[in-house]
């Protein structure tokens, strides 16, 4: 059993316990949501196979066109075939997008009332401030998001594509692609003077200017990220990242990572600010699909781990402004 399970089950039994309640009180419903769209397969949608169907048969016109049945016939079952998967691939988007709003609106409400699906963002500003980034953020396509306040901290979790779009002369543009993947933004009660930046050791991010690498004695920390804090004549930065980086924050960083099954992970602490950025092509928070038992318990694992993880390391963060540290 890994730490992000633990820390539900022996820390917060409730949480498993209002888990199951949750499944056993909506399970019929949700059941009765997936049976609808298994259903519209063969209902609405057998008249556009049929349409589909007839279309391959519909003569071209043509000068000097000759009907060629055998081309008709090939032509009418791939699109027979093709309108099936694009009514498996409507339907199974359409019940996921439903199950999302149903589903997971319950589920967060179990580790804690104030966290909500659906709603916050992280903005360009942010990502801009940062300082992660070399380029200028221009714009933020999001997909699933989670935000709230846990332990007196305010959060948002977003599943996000992150790009910088060039523009040329003559109205040509490039686009490029800066970040994909899941970004937490924290709102810190401990608020450290220095701005400090943590890669994992295969990101190859040009380190601003103005920034020192920081060692810390944790070796297990160390063989894993670089951090560097920004210099200041006024402020000793080695001294501030040591104080926010003891051994119980480390682990839980780490713990983030492996969490969210991910190889590469930044981050950027500024002005009471916390971004992290853990890069994925993977869609995460996703349920199973159509033809998958919506009700099966061991699908919504992964969302406990990341969870755990999360509030694990808000936890972390809150005990840390209370003692000091």
């Amino acid at each position: 059993m890994n730490m992000a399970k633990k820390v539900i089950i022996t820390e917060k039994p409730s949480v498993a316990i209002e888990f199951a309640k949750v499944m056993q009180q909506n399970s019929a419903e949700w059941k009765g949501s997936q049976d609808i769209h298994i259903k519209n397969l063969y209902t609405i949608w057998v008249f556009r196979y049929i349409f589909a169907c007839l279309v391959g048969f519909a003569p071209i016109k043509k000068e000097s066109y000759d009907y060629d049945v055998y081309f008709h016939i090939c032509t009418a079952i791939v699109l027979f075939i093709g309108s099936i998967f694009y009514a498996i691939y409507f339907e199974n988007s359409q019940y996921q997008e439903e199950m999302k709003e149903k589903l997971f609106q319950k589920l967060v409400k179990i580790f804690g009332k104030d966290i909500v699906f659906g709603l916050g963002e992280i903005s360009s500003y942010e990502y801009n401030n940062s300082m992660l980034f070399n380029k200028k953020v221009t714009f933020i396509s999001a997909d699933d998001r989670f935000s709230g306040v846990y332990n007196e901290t305010p959060f948002v979790i977003s599943e996000d594509s992150v790009t910088h779009n060039k523009r040329y002369k003559g109205g040509k543009s490039e686009e490029y692609m800066l970040f994909k993947g899941v970004a937490m933004h924290f709102k810190m009660k401990k608020q450290i003077k220095s701005r400090v930046l943590i890669y994992s050791k295969n990101l190859f991010n040009k380190v601003p200017q103005g920034y020192e690498k920081v060692e810390f004695e944790y070796e297990k920390f160390n063989k894993k990220y670089n951090v560097y804090v920004q210099k200041s004549q006024n402020v000793n930065g080695q001294i501030e990242a040591r104080y926010l980086f003891n051994t119980a924050f480390m682990d839980r960083f780490m713990q983030l990572q492996t969490s969210f099954r991910v190889s590469k992970m930044q981050c950027s602490i500024y002005e009471g600010s916390m971004l992290i950025l853990l890069s994925t092509n993977k869609d995460l928070f996703e349920i199973n699909p159509l033809f998958k038992k919506v009700d099966d318990i061991n699908q919504y694992n992964y969302l406990f781990d990341e969870f755990a993880s999360v509030l694990s390391f808000i936890d972390v963060l809150n005990l840390a402004s209370k003692t000091g540290l």
